[in-house]
Protein backbone atom coordinates (compact mmCIF):
# COMPACT_ATOMS: atom_id res chain seq x y z
CA UNK A 1 0.00 0.00 0.00
CA UNK A 2 2.60 2.76 1.44
CA UNK A 3 4.66 1.48 -2.14
CA UNK A 4 1.14 2.37 -4.70
CA UNK A 5 1.33 6.32 -2.70
CA UNK A 6 4.94 6.69 -3.25
CA UNK A 7 4.01 5.67 -6.91
CA UNK A 8 1.11 7.97 -7.82
CA UNK A 9 3.05 10.70 -5.55
CA UNK A 10 6.13 10.57 -8.03
CA UNK A 11 3.17 10.41 -11.13
CA UNK A 12 1.97 13.68 -9.98
CA UNK A 13 5.33 15.20 -9.42
CA UNK A 14 6.90 14.30 -12.57
CA UNK A 15 3.43 16.01 -14.68
CA UNK A 16 3.83 19.12 -12.93
CA UNK A 17 6.88 19.51 -14.03
CA UNK A 18 6.35 18.29 -17.14
CA UNK A 19 3.65 20.94 -17.34
CA UNK A 20 5.15 24.01 -15.90
CA UNK A 21 8.21 23.13 -18.69
CA UNK A 22 5.80 23.34 -21.54
CA UNK A 23 4.03 26.73 -19.74
CA UNK A 24 7.88 28.04 -20.04
CA UNK A 25 8.32 27.22 -23.38
CA UNK A 26 5.37 29.08 -24.60
CA UNK A 27 6.19 32.02 -23.29
CA UNK A 28 2.56 32.25 -20.36
CA UNK A 29 4.15 32.33 -17.64
CA UNK A 30 5.72 36.18 -18.82
CA UNK A 31 2.23 37.09 -19.95
CA UNK A 32 1.61 36.06 -16.60
CA UNK A 33 4.03 38.15 -14.55
CA UNK A 34 3.24 41.54 -16.80
CA UNK A 35 -0.18 41.50 -15.36
CA UNK A 36 1.57 43.22 -12.05
CA UNK A 37 2.69 46.26 -14.36
CA UNK A 38 -1.07 46.70 -15.88
CA UNK A 39 -2.22 50.51 -14.66
CA UNK A 40 -5.40 49.26 -13.36
CA UNK A 41 -3.59 46.61 -10.84
CA UNK A 42 -0.74 49.00 -10.45
CA UNK A 43 -3.20 51.67 -9.24
CA UNK A 44 -4.87 49.27 -7.19
CA UNK A 45 -1.22 48.31 -5.35
CA UNK A 46 -0.24 51.66 -5.15
CA UNK A 47 -3.33 53.01 -3.05
CA UNK A 48 -3.27 50.31 -1.11
CA UNK A 49 0.07 51.32 0.17
CA UNK A 50 -0.56 54.58 0.12
CA UNK A 51 -4.33 55.95 0.31
CA UNK A 52 -3.65 58.13 -3.07
CA UNK A 53 -4.38 56.68 -6.38
CA UNK A 54 -1.90 58.90 -8.66
CA UNK A 55 -3.00 58.70 -11.84
CA UNK A 56 -6.50 59.64 -10.79
CA UNK A 57 -7.36 63.54 -10.68
CA UNK A 58 -6.71 65.32 -7.42
CA UNK A 59 -9.65 65.83 -5.57
CA UNK A 60 -11.43 68.74 -5.81
CA UNK A 61 -9.92 71.70 -3.35
CA UNK A 62 -12.03 73.47 -1.03
CA UNK A 63 -12.51 77.21 0.08
CA UNK A 64 -13.63 77.44 3.47
CA UNK A 65 -14.99 80.38 2.95
CA UNK A 66 -16.89 79.90 -0.54
CA UNK A 67 -20.05 77.79 -1.38
CA UNK A 68 -18.80 75.30 -4.23
CA UNK A 69 -15.26 73.98 -4.33
CA UNK A 70 -12.38 74.72 -6.84
CA UNK A 71 -11.46 72.40 -9.76
CA UNK A 72 -8.10 71.68 -10.37
CA UNK A 73 -7.29 71.99 -13.99
CA UNK A 74 -4.14 69.60 -14.38
CA UNK A 75 -4.59 65.97 -13.49
CA UNK A 76 -1.72 64.67 -11.09
CA UNK A 77 1.15 62.96 -12.81
CA UNK A 78 1.62 59.18 -12.74
CA UNK A 79 2.97 57.78 -9.42
CA UNK A 80 6.95 57.93 -9.30
CA UNK A 81 7.63 57.35 -5.78
CA UNK A 82 7.63 60.92 -4.51
CA UNK A 83 4.76 62.94 -3.59
CA UNK A 84 3.61 64.73 -6.86
CA UNK A 85 3.98 68.48 -6.87
CA UNK A 86 1.36 71.11 -5.66
CA UNK A 87 -0.96 72.95 -8.20
CA UNK A 88 0.48 76.05 -9.07
CA UNK A 89 -0.27 79.22 -6.46
CA UNK A 90 -3.19 81.27 -7.23
CA UNK A 91 -2.63 84.84 -8.98
CA UNK A 92 -1.82 87.88 -6.54
CA UNK A 93 -4.45 89.75 -5.79
CA UNK A 94 -3.83 93.24 -7.22
CA UNK A 95 -4.92 96.29 -5.63
CA UNK A 96 -4.89 99.84 -6.80
CA UNK A 97 -2.19 102.00 -5.54
CA UNK A 98 -3.09 105.52 -4.94
CA UNK A 99 -0.17 108.11 -4.53
CA UNK A 100 0.26 111.67 -3.96
CA UNK A 101 -0.21 112.45 -8.07
CA UNK A 102 -3.34 111.58 -7.51
CA UNK A 103 -4.47 114.45 -5.70
CA UNK A 104 -4.88 116.08 -8.59
CA UNK A 105 -8.51 114.53 -9.21
CA UNK A 106 -9.46 115.09 -5.56
CA UNK A 107 -10.51 118.02 -4.18
CA UNK A 108 -12.58 119.32 -1.26
CA UNK A 109 -15.28 121.61 -0.70
CA UNK A 110 -15.83 122.16 2.76
CA UNK A 111 -18.26 123.62 4.62
CA UNK A 112 -17.26 123.09 8.08
CA UNK A 113 -14.38 123.91 10.53
CA UNK A 114 -12.91 120.06 10.09
CA UNK A 115 -9.40 119.86 8.16
CA UNK A 116 -8.72 116.88 7.09
CA UNK A 117 -5.47 116.03 5.79
CA UNK A 118 -6.29 114.76 2.46
CA UNK A 119 -3.32 113.57 1.15
CA UNK A 120 -3.03 111.31 4.08
CA UNK A 121 -6.73 109.89 4.10
CA UNK A 122 -5.90 109.13 0.16
CA UNK A 123 -3.28 107.20 1.23
CA UNK A 124 -4.93 105.15 4.18
CA UNK A 125 -5.48 101.04 3.36
CA UNK A 126 -8.82 100.46 2.70
CA UNK A 127 -9.41 96.48 3.41
CA UNK A 128 -12.69 94.91 2.36
CA UNK A 129 -13.47 92.35 -0.36
CA UNK A 130 -16.96 93.26 -2.60
CA UNK A 131 -16.54 90.01 -4.18
CA UNK A 132 -17.70 88.18 -1.29
CA UNK A 133 -21.08 85.58 -1.85
CA UNK A 134 -22.85 87.74 0.34
CA UNK A 135 -24.35 91.02 -0.22
CA UNK A 136 -21.66 93.35 0.21
CA UNK A 137 -23.28 96.64 -0.92
CA UNK A 138 -26.06 98.84 0.16
CA UNK A 139 -27.95 101.02 -2.15
CA UNK A 140 -30.59 103.15 -0.36
CA UNK A 141 -32.38 106.26 -1.26
CA UNK A 142 -33.14 108.91 1.60
CA UNK A 143 -34.54 111.47 -0.62
CA UNK A 144 -35.84 108.87 -3.14
CA UNK A 145 -38.20 110.84 -4.61
CA UNK A 146 -35.77 113.44 -6.69
CA UNK A 147 -35.80 113.64 -10.14
CA UNK A 148 -34.38 115.48 -13.00
CA UNK A 149 -35.67 118.16 -15.46
CA UNK A 150 -38.14 116.32 -17.86
CA UNK A 151 -37.49 116.42 -21.34
CA UNK A 152 -40.13 115.03 -23.96
CA UNK A 153 -38.90 111.52 -23.19
CA UNK A 154 -39.27 111.38 -19.45
CA UNK A 155 -42.23 113.91 -18.67
CA UNK A 156 -43.45 112.63 -15.09
CA UNK A 157 -46.25 113.74 -12.18
CA UNK A 158 -44.70 115.95 -10.05
CA UNK A 159 -44.98 114.59 -6.23
CA UNK A 160 -44.45 117.05 -3.14
CA UNK A 161 -42.90 119.90 -5.38
CA UNK A 162 -40.74 120.51 -8.75
CA UNK A 163 -38.29 117.51 -10.35
CA UNK A 164 -39.92 114.89 -7.62
CA UNK A 165 -41.64 112.37 -8.45
CA UNK A 166 -43.25 108.82 -7.17
CA UNK A 167 -42.84 107.75 -10.60
CA UNK A 168 -40.04 104.78 -10.41
CA UNK A 169 -38.91 104.96 -13.87
CA UNK A 170 -37.40 108.71 -13.78
CA UNK A 171 -36.69 109.37 -9.98
CA UNK A 172 -33.74 108.00 -8.25
CA UNK A 173 -35.11 104.39 -7.56
CA UNK A 174 -34.42 104.19 -10.98
CA UNK A 175 -30.66 105.38 -10.53
CA UNK A 176 -29.95 102.94 -8.29
CA UNK A 177 -31.81 99.67 -9.62
CA UNK A 178 -29.12 100.81 -13.02
CA UNK A 179 -26.53 100.67 -10.69
CA UNK A 180 -27.06 97.80 -8.71
CA UNK A 181 -27.27 96.32 -12.17
CA UNK A 182 -23.86 97.44 -13.12
CA UNK A 183 -22.56 96.11 -9.80
CA UNK A 184 -23.65 92.86 -10.24
CA UNK A 185 -22.50 92.55 -13.61
CA UNK A 186 -18.99 92.81 -11.88
CA UNK A 187 -19.15 90.00 -9.39
CA UNK A 188 -20.64 92.30 -6.77
CA UNK A 189 -23.57 91.07 -4.90
CA UNK A 190 -25.94 94.47 -4.20
CA UNK A 191 -29.30 95.08 -2.40
CA UNK A 192 -31.32 97.83 -3.20
CA UNK A 193 -33.96 99.33 -1.22
CA UNK A 194 -36.24 101.04 -3.14
CA UNK A 195 -38.24 102.16 0.04
CA UNK A 196 -39.32 105.90 -0.49
CA UNK A 197 -38.40 107.34 2.36
CA UNK A 198 -39.54 110.82 1.72
CA UNK A 199 -42.85 110.08 0.52
CA UNK A 200 -45.05 111.16 3.72
CA UNK A 201 -42.86 113.65 5.53
CA UNK A 202 -39.29 114.96 3.29
CA UNK A 203 -38.19 115.98 6.95
CA UNK A 204 -38.44 112.80 8.69
CA UNK A 205 -36.38 111.04 5.46
CA UNK A 206 -33.21 110.59 7.32
CA UNK A 207 -35.04 108.77 10.41
CA UNK A 208 -36.80 107.10 7.85
CA UNK A 209 -33.64 105.25 6.20
CA UNK A 210 -31.75 105.08 9.58
CA UNK A 211 -33.92 101.95 10.14
CA UNK A 212 -33.49 100.61 7.01
CA UNK A 213 -29.77 100.91 7.07
CA UNK A 214 -29.69 99.44 10.69
CA UNK A 215 -32.45 97.20 9.80
CA UNK A 216 -30.20 95.33 6.38
CA UNK A 217 -26.85 96.04 8.45
CA UNK A 218 -28.42 93.53 11.40
CA UNK A 219 -29.28 91.09 8.64
CA UNK A 220 -26.39 91.29 6.48
CA UNK A 221 -23.08 91.58 8.42
CA UNK A 222 -21.43 91.02 5.05
CA UNK A 223 -22.27 95.10 3.36
CA UNK A 224 -18.78 96.97 3.52
CA UNK A 225 -20.55 99.79 1.52
CA UNK A 226 -23.58 102.02 1.96
CA UNK A 227 -24.44 104.05 -0.67
CA UNK A 228 -27.09 106.69 0.22
CA UNK A 229 -28.01 107.92 -3.93
CA UNK A 230 -29.53 111.38 -3.90
CA UNK A 231 -29.32 114.07 -6.83
CA UNK A 232 -28.18 117.75 -6.06
CA UNK A 233 -30.31 120.87 -6.53
CA UNK A 234 -29.25 124.37 -7.24
CA UNK A 235 -30.76 127.36 -9.04
CA UNK A 236 -29.67 130.61 -10.29
CA UNK A 237 -31.00 134.24 -9.82
CA UNK A 238 -33.77 134.12 -12.69
CA UNK A 239 -34.67 130.35 -10.56
CA UNK A 240 -33.54 127.80 -13.72
CA UNK A 241 -31.96 125.19 -12.58
CA UNK A 242 -28.15 124.92 -12.83
CA UNK A 243 -26.92 121.55 -14.05
CA UNK A 244 -23.41 119.44 -13.81
CA UNK A 245 -21.77 118.49 -17.21
CA UNK A 246 -18.79 116.31 -18.27
CA UNK A 247 -18.34 114.61 -21.45
CA UNK A 248 -18.21 110.57 -21.55
CA UNK A 249 -17.46 108.81 -25.02
CA UNK A 250 -18.97 112.11 -26.51
CA UNK A 251 -22.27 112.02 -24.87
CA UNK A 252 -23.34 114.50 -22.32
CA UNK A 253 -22.92 113.35 -18.74
CA UNK A 254 -23.93 114.16 -15.24
CA UNK A 255 -21.18 114.64 -12.93
CA UNK A 256 -20.57 112.78 -9.59
CA UNK A 257 -20.04 113.94 -6.12
CA UNK A 258 -19.08 112.28 -3.27
CA UNK A 259 -20.92 113.81 0.14
CA UNK A 260 -19.50 113.35 4.03
CA UNK A 261 -20.76 113.66 7.27
CA UNK A 262 -18.47 115.24 9.71
CA UNK A 263 -20.63 114.98 12.74
CA UNK A 264 -19.59 111.28 13.07
CA UNK A 265 -16.53 109.96 15.08
CA UNK A 266 -15.31 107.86 12.63
CA UNK A 267 -16.06 110.50 9.51
CA UNK A 268 -12.22 110.17 9.12
CA UNK A 269 -12.96 106.70 7.66
CA UNK A 270 -15.76 108.10 5.31
CA UNK A 271 -13.55 110.87 4.09
CA UNK A 272 -11.02 108.39 3.03
CA UNK A 273 -13.15 106.23 1.10
CA UNK A 274 -14.72 109.67 -0.35
CA UNK A 275 -11.39 110.82 -1.69
CA UNK A 276 -10.05 107.19 -2.82
CA UNK A 277 -13.47 106.86 -5.00
CA UNK A 278 -13.15 110.56 -6.36
CA UNK A 279 -9.64 109.99 -7.62
CA UNK A 280 -10.35 106.29 -9.31
CA UNK A 281 -13.11 107.99 -10.80
CA UNK A 282 -10.89 111.20 -11.74
CA UNK A 283 -8.40 107.84 -13.53
CA UNK A 284 -11.61 106.38 -14.76
CA UNK A 285 -12.92 109.27 -16.78
CA UNK A 286 -11.65 112.78 -15.69
CA UNK A 287 -13.54 115.18 -15.33
CA UNK A 288 -16.69 113.02 -13.71
CA UNK A 289 -16.07 113.97 -10.70
CA UNK A 290 -16.81 116.93 -8.46
CA UNK A 291 -15.29 118.12 -4.87
CA UNK A 292 -16.16 116.39 -1.99
CA UNK A 293 -18.49 117.91 -0.34
CA UNK A 294 -17.80 117.83 3.65
CA UNK A 295 -20.67 118.96 6.01
CA UNK A 296 -21.00 118.92 9.65
CA UNK A 297 -23.90 116.71 9.52
CA UNK A 298 -24.42 113.10 10.61
CA UNK A 299 -26.48 111.51 7.31
CA UNK A 300 -26.45 108.05 9.12
CA UNK A 301 -23.18 107.59 8.45
CA UNK A 302 -21.72 106.25 11.82
CA UNK A 303 -24.02 103.15 11.23
CA UNK A 304 -20.99 101.58 9.25
CA UNK A 305 -17.47 102.85 8.11
CA UNK A 306 -18.03 102.38 4.56
CA UNK A 307 -20.93 104.96 4.06
CA UNK A 308 -21.01 107.73 1.68
CA UNK A 309 -24.47 109.95 -0.05
CA UNK A 310 -23.73 110.11 -3.73
CA UNK A 311 -25.14 112.89 -5.68
CA UNK A 312 -25.83 112.27 -9.17
CA UNK A 313 -26.01 115.43 -10.86
CA UNK A 314 -28.21 118.06 -10.27
CA UNK A 315 -31.97 118.92 -10.56
CA UNK A 316 -30.84 120.64 -14.37
CA UNK A 317 -29.68 117.54 -15.48
CA UNK A 318 -31.75 115.22 -17.45
CA UNK A 319 -32.91 111.82 -16.59
CA UNK A 320 -30.21 109.94 -19.24
CA UNK A 321 -27.60 112.43 -18.46
CA UNK A 322 -27.78 111.38 -14.64
CA UNK A 323 -27.69 107.51 -16.30
CA UNK A 324 -24.18 108.19 -18.78
CA UNK A 325 -22.35 108.57 -16.11
CA UNK A 326 -23.16 105.71 -13.92
CA UNK A 327 -21.24 103.32 -15.38
CA UNK A 328 -17.84 105.47 -14.59
CA UNK A 329 -18.95 104.98 -10.80
CA UNK A 330 -19.74 101.61 -11.01
CA UNK A 331 -16.50 101.18 -12.74
CA UNK A 332 -14.79 103.02 -10.30
CA UNK A 333 -16.45 100.62 -7.54
CA UNK A 334 -15.23 97.57 -8.91
CA UNK A 335 -11.81 98.94 -9.51
CA UNK A 336 -11.74 99.16 -5.65
CA UNK A 337 -13.76 95.66 -4.93
CA UNK A 338 -10.81 94.33 -3.20
CA UNK A 339 -9.51 97.39 -1.59
CA UNK A 340 -6.70 99.85 -2.52
CA UNK A 341 -3.08 100.36 -1.36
Amino acid sequence: MNNDRTVIRVGILVLALAMALRIVASGALGDRVSLFSQPRLASFLVRTGTGRDPVQTDPPRTDPQATDPVQTTQPSPPFSGSTAPSSEPPEPVVRPVFTSEDLKNVSLNNQGSLDPDMEALLLRQLRWDLTADQPTVLIVHTHATEAYTPTADTAYEEYGGEYRTQDQRYNMLSIGEELARLLERQGIRVIHDRTLHDLNDYNDAYKNSRETVKKYLQQYPSIQLVLDIHRDAAEYDDGTQWATSATIDGERSAQLMMVVGGRNEGYLDNMSLAAQMTAMIGRTCAGVQRPINLRYSGYNQDLLSGSLIVEVGSAGNTHQEAMNCLPVLAEAIGAMAIGVN
